[in-house]
């Protein structure tokens, strides 16, 4: 053991009699005699002494060499540990054959291994004479190599046998085994060359883990009993640790391999995760034992300063929310870790002050500008921690301090709240110019770990952090938040409520939330109809920063998953009703939403439709000629969509020069009009009359056939009951009429119920048939389809205008029509809605009675034939052809397919 380890060792016994019992230190009285064994060179590499000369041993002899040599090193006094245990431990010295069962556990699963290792002590040995005596390098190397095989072989049956202790329990055989076998890879450290990577590694985080993980001192002590002295058997334990971790770091003296120790990014199991810990106990082992790794670089000669620490700000953070720690002890030892760590930074950035010598300078300097531990204040001392290292820390550094006290929230208390906030405060504040280029990064992360963080304070934190962060990097918030995940989850959503207040868009938080906005945000069917309506809001109120989130909305509407795409098309859409879009190039604005066209989902199509009816009177874009395009890429898209994209149709209206062009925009409209969604029929009616209003007869830009086709459906939609449709159906039928240049009758828009005031119904089929008799057809054709509608209320009123319609056209119609209407309204006397049955009978008698008087017509006329034919003694006329179908029956069919199309 080297001069410096046996001096840790025997300052730690000096320690002890001063340290808190929580936090496992020793009883006043104790003591801890240690003997040297191996001096160290002055390189700081520790020298060997070969026991073991000439030949190849087994692991056996290795074993039986080295493990009585290492009882001897540490033995306790008599007063430290039950009666008998110092013989015992003693006893196991004399002889080879009475070694210890740790050892002897060792040993033989080493043996088993492989029956010709050869042992650690003769590798040493070999290492250095191969130097003295100069031997060829090729042979070198391959002695080397074979010795670090040996060693690693060793090396992992200690950590298998350290890894199958119990880690509910401390009693003698565990203690000594997972004793002996650190200070064993401390000697097998001596071995060059030394472990690395995954190797070195593992060492630390099962060892780490093996103490550690073990209950507090209290409860072991009480599983024990009396039987023995647990605080001393964990103390000399905990002493092995910490010599083992010196030894490991000596062999790569740097940051990286410090931070390696240290750091808990990757590894679950390592100090970074027992420094978090919610047993207090845990927490104390892994900060002491940072503190001792830390005070081993500080004090090391060789230790390279010239390599700046991989993750500085997150050693920096955990030790910073330590200080904060509700158990004194716990703050007051994390603090003495950070002045450790500012020296090492304080001489890597003057080069020519040297390591390895703690002057009362080096060690009081850290105290001045850190501050003194003071448990009252200390939210004051981690504001100046934060500060006193902020000069050392690069942009990355910084960020990941910034998220490792965010990241702290998940598994807070009030007091780790209190020492987050100071440093996300602090950061904000004073440091904000070196993370701006990582706000993207940031933003992320605290999305990624919103969920995961439930205590309500702690949320206001993050909030009170993201709002910062706004305030500063509007752009880079924004362009971030962008690629959140769809739908936004509650903890989104709260985020943004929060940003729109911090910025003062008062107005436009009331305004979404009075339209549910915030519950559309949430919903990933209805997402994009919350992004519509926070963008329609922002543009309303002329919210500040809507033409930077413009230009940072491009790029996502090609770039980035669907959701992503989605989110973007939904507010770049809105944003195009700014004055500032107008000054967007063409290839960003018309080009893009006409490539949307074709995108697979209907969404987007039916956002682009909805976007460039908006760019529609924007000076020198001819979206005209688009229109067909449109409206072909909403076929099969949901009525709801269909509507939400036509409504501010009536933009695109102005300069169209062709009936074809309305017609086109008019078809998908009346397909809509018997939706089976209330909202949509109405929107799909509301936007028709107004589309009908702003044609004018004179230009023919919509056909006669159009209009046509859509009076009876407007009439029938009238008796849904519905004051608002019926209002709407009015305003339609009455831009219908003007544009036939018709005069319907005034029982049209009374919106009395017909049923209730059958005269109003037999009035308006008189006027059709009076003054409409060549449309008369077609209107009868139209309402028949409404007979299986699924609303009862279009039912109950297409019986009854048939019924009606008929009993004026007695003379216009044809027997098998007949026969196929009476059939029709036959198959609603047993409609579920009793009214319908009710009216469904009174329309069948009319065409019955239409039926039979048309029948007993005929029959009259073929007497009157049969007697004038016999009178004249005329040759008697073939019979007539039966056609297959009636009139009637084809120009129904012939209607039902035109208006699939």
């Amino acid at each position: 053991m080297d001069h410096r380890s046996q001096q840790y060792l025997l300052s730690k016994s000096w320690e002890r009699e001063n340290m808190n019992p929580v936090h496992g230190g020793e009883e006043p009285g104790t003591a801890l005699r240690v003997h040297e064994h191996t001096p160290m060179t002055q390189d700081g590499e520790e020298g060997t002494k070969s026991l073991v000369t000439g030949g190849e041993e087994s692991a056996d002899v290795l074993m039986t060499q080295l493990c009585p040599l290492r009882l001897e090193e540490v033995v306790v006094t008599k007063n430290a540990l039950p009666d008998g245990l110092l013989e015992h431990c003693t006893a196991q010295t004399t002889s080879e054959e009475n070694s210890s069962e740790a050892c002897g556990t060792i040993r033989q699963d080493v043996g088993e291994k492989e029956d010709k290792v050869q042992p650690a002590l003769e590798m040493m040995a070999l290492n250095d004479c191969n130097m003295e005596l100069g031997r060829d390098v090729s042979g070198h190397e391959q002695k080397t190599n074979s010795l670090h095989s040996q060693k690693l072989m060793v090396v992992k049956q200690i950590v298998k046998h350290i890894k199958s202790l119990p880690q509910d329990s401390l009693d003698l055989r565990s203690s000594a085994v997972r004793r002996q076998g650190m200070l064993l890879i401390t000697d097998c450290s001596k071995v060059k060359p030394p472990l690395e990577g995954k190797e070195k590694l593992d060492v630390v985080i099962v060892c780490v883990a093996s103490i550690f993980a073990l209950p507090s001192i209290e409860a072991l002590q009480r599983q024990e009993g009396h039987k023995v002295n647990v605080k001393d058997l964990y103390n000399q334990t905990v002493d092995a640790l910490e010599v083992m971790l010196r030894a490991l770091l000596s062999e790569k003296p740097t940051p990286a391999e410090l931070q390696n120790f240290l750091d808990v990014s990757s590894i679950e199991l390592h100090l970074g995760h027992w420094m978090t810990s919610e047993k207090a106990h845990e927490r104390a082992r892994a900060v002491k034992t940072s503190v001792c790794l830390l005070q081993a670089a500080v004090e090391h000669p060789k230790f390279c300063i010239s390599h700046e620490f991989p993750r500085l700000g997150i050693l920096i953070g955990r030790l910073a929310l330590r200080v904060g720690d509700p158990e004194k002890e716990i703050g007051r030892q994390a603090m003495e870790g950070l002045y450790f760590l500012y020296s090492l930074m304080w001489c890597q950035k003057e080069p020519e002050r040297k390591m390895g010598s703690v002057t009362a300078v080096l060690h009081q300097m850290p105290k001045e500008i850190l501050g003194i531990y003071e448990p009252t204040r200390t939210c004051q001392n981690i504001s100046e921690i934060v500060k006193g290292f902020g000069q050392f820390l690069s942009p990355d550094q910084m960020a990941d301090l910034l998220l490792t006290a965010v990241e702290s929230l998940k598994k807070a208390n009030e007091s780790t709240i209190e020492a987050s906030k100071t440093i996300l405060n602090v950061i904000l504040e004073k440091y904000k110019h070196k993370i701006q280029m990582k706000v993207p990064k940031i933003v992320d992360r605290i999305h990624s770990q919103l969920r995961a963080i439930h205590h309500s304070h702690a949320r206001q934190v993050v909030m009170m952090a993201l709002c910062l962060l706004a305030r500063a990097f509007m752009e880079e918030v924004s362009k971030a938040l962008l690629k959140c995940p769809l739908p936004l989850d509650s903890c989104v959503v709260k985020t943004v409520k929060t940003l729109l207040l911090k910025m003062g868009c008062h107005y436009e938080f009331t305004s979404v939330e009075k339209e549910g906005g915030w519950e559309l945000l949430t919903s990933s069917e209805e997402h994009h109809r919350g992004v519509g309506l926070l963008a329609r809001a922002m543009v309303h109120y002329s919210c500040c920063e809507l033409w930077r989130i413009l230009y940072l909305l491009v790029p996502f509407l090609e770039r980035g998953d669907k959701q992503h795409k989605l989110t973007a098309m939904a507010f770049f859409i809105e944003l195009l009703h700014m004055p500032q879009a107008k000054r967007l190039p063409e290839k960003y604005s018309v080009i893009r939403l006409l490539k949307g066209l074709t995108d697979p989902d209907p969404i987007i199509r039916a956002l682009c439709v909805k976007g460039l009816i908006t760019m529609a009177d924007w000076p020198g874009k001819e979206i005209k000629v688009l229109v067909p395009a449109m409206i072909n890429s909403l076929c099969g898209v949901d009525g709801r969509l269909v509507v939400e994209a036509l409504a501010d149709v009536k933009k695109i209206l102005r300069g169209l020069d062709g009936a074809s062009y309305v017609g086109c925009i008019t078809s998908p409209l009346r397909l809509l009009f018997d939706d089976e969604r209330e909202s949509v029929r109405s929107a799909a009616i509301s936007l028709f009359g107004k589309m009908v209003k702003k044609v004018k007869k004179s230009r023919g830009l919509m056909k006669e056939e159009d209009v046509l086709d859509s009076l009876i459906p407007l009439l029938l939609h009238l008796q849904e009951g519905n004051p608002d449709m019926a209002e709407k159906c009015k305003n339609a039928l009455d831009e219908c009429s003007r544009l036939l240049e018709w005069r319907l009758p005034k029982q049209v828009g009374n919106r009395k119920a017909w049923h209730n005031h059958q005269e109003d119904v037999d009035e308006i089929c008189q006027y059709l048939v009076k003054t409409r008799q060549e449309n008369v057809q077609r209107f009868l054709f139209q309402s028949q389809c409404y007979l299986s509608s699924t609303q009862p209320s279009l039912r109950r009123a297409a019986a009854m205008f048939i019924g009606f319609l008929v009993m004026h056209m007695d003379n216009m119609m044809e027997m098998k029509d007949l026969d196929i209407i009476s059939n029709a309204l036959g198959g609603l006397i047993h409609d579920p809605e009793a009214s319908v049955c009710i009216f469904a009978a009174q329309a069948r008698e009319r065409v019955l009675a239409v039926y039979w008087k048309l029948k007993y017509a005929l029959v009259e006329q073929h007497k009157v034939n049969s007697d004038s034919a016999e009178k004249h003694k005329s040759p008697p006329n073939p019979p007539p052809t039966e056609s297959t179908s009636s009139r009637l029956f084809n120009a129904l069919n012939l209607w039902k397919l035109a208006a699939k199309h």
